[in-house]
């Protein structure tokens, strides 16, 4: 069950988020042929030294190459360094290559992402200063659950510090806010649910309109402020629709909540294993209205599930759910 406890003040994550970007190098744009790979598996970047991949940069670096991932997995270390450098050596341009410090000691850093020269992130370090220079104590309603960051993106999930009832049923609403500063995915902001009895949590899309959502170009301090300051302002009236719309769904009869679990999740990329979770969920709750399958999506998107961007799809999907009518 939610404990007020185990949340953070808007300043404590804020700290968080500044000692992580204090782990960043210096972005560097290099000429792809002057890179090479040393048979370890490192790359040796001009500017920026020895860096060892992650799982995304890994994955950007074979695609950039033409190589499938599991020839770049199986091959051996000296086969792979001469085909990569082969390959760099041929090949025209510049990248801009981001990186963190290596708390390891193995390299000099690990590789975060290869994207193109003009990629211009949006990073969490300036989206958490300008939250704090233009939301001030407006923020002090809310705390913070532990952010969840992957390779790929971040999340930070705010919540009320006061709860809602919708007929009986206490919930905290509040706002996920999402970012990749590596090219994974856009700035965007959602309304975001917690119901606080099982933790679930639950992405809704008011009127079919996110609060935000902005791709990775270039903006300025007082554009990106406005653009939030907007968004959060939007949400006590989002509220005000998502309660009448739990309400609905909770009087509205679902014959087969098993087949209605399958259709909400239908082409989501999510494991067959949770959607036969989410099913049996449905079934052995008797979840036979709108809102009890979308409890059931929900409940398996953070018990049987520990990837952050999959519980992202999920939650979104049971919230495209819940709104499906109303838009």
């Amino acid at each position: 069950m939610f404990n007020i406890h185990d949340t953070l003040s808007f300043n404590e994550l804020r700290d968080q988020v500044a000692a992580r970007a204090d782990q960043q190098l210096p972005d560097v744009v290099a000429h792809v042929s002057t890179v090479t790979m040393t048979p370890d598996g490192n790359l040796d970047v001009p500017g920026m030294g020895l860096v060892r991949l992650n799982l995304w940069s890994r994955k950007q670096f074979a695609s950039d190459l033409g190589f499938r991932e599991k020839w770049f997995a199986s091959a051996t270390p000296d086969e792979r360094a001469d085909e990569v450098n082969r390959r760099l050596s041929r090949l025209p341009g510049q990248r801009k290559f981001r990186a963190f410090k290596d708390s390891t000691g193995q390299a000099d850093g690990v590789l975060r992402a290869i994207l193109s020269p003009g990629f211009t992130p949006i990073d969490d370090s300036r989206i958490f200063d300008r939250l704090g220079a233009n939301l001030g104590g407006a923020l002090d309603t809310y705390r913070f659950l532990k952010a969840d960051s992957t390779d790929q993106t971040t999340m930070h999930t705010a919540v009320r510090v006061d709860p809602l009832s919708v007929r009986g049923d206490k919930l905290r609403p509040g706002f996920r806010l999402r970012n990749s500063e590596v090219g994974a995915a856009a700035l965007s902001v959602d309304d975001f649910w917690l119901r606080q009895v099982c933790d679930n949590g639950l992405i809704v899309t008011v009127g079919a309109k996110r609060l935000l959502y902005r791709t990775h170009r270039r903006i300025d301090d007082d554009h990106l402020a406005a653009a939030l300051v907007i968004a959060l302002g939007k949400l006590p009236e989002r509220w005000a629709a998502t309660t009448g719309l739990m309400e609905l769904a909770m009087n509205t009869p679902v014959a087969h909540p098993d087949t209605a679990v399958a259709a909400v999740l239908e082409d989501a990329p999510v494991p067959r294993a949770l959607v036969e979770a989410a099913q049996v969920a449905a079934l052995r709750d008797e979840a036979h209205t709108r809102y009890g399958v979308v409890q059931a999506v929900t409940l398996v998107a953070h018990r049987d599930n520990r990837d952050p961007d999959l519980r992202f799809v999920l939650e979104s999907r049971a919230g495209d759910y819940l709104t499906a009518d109303a838009a």
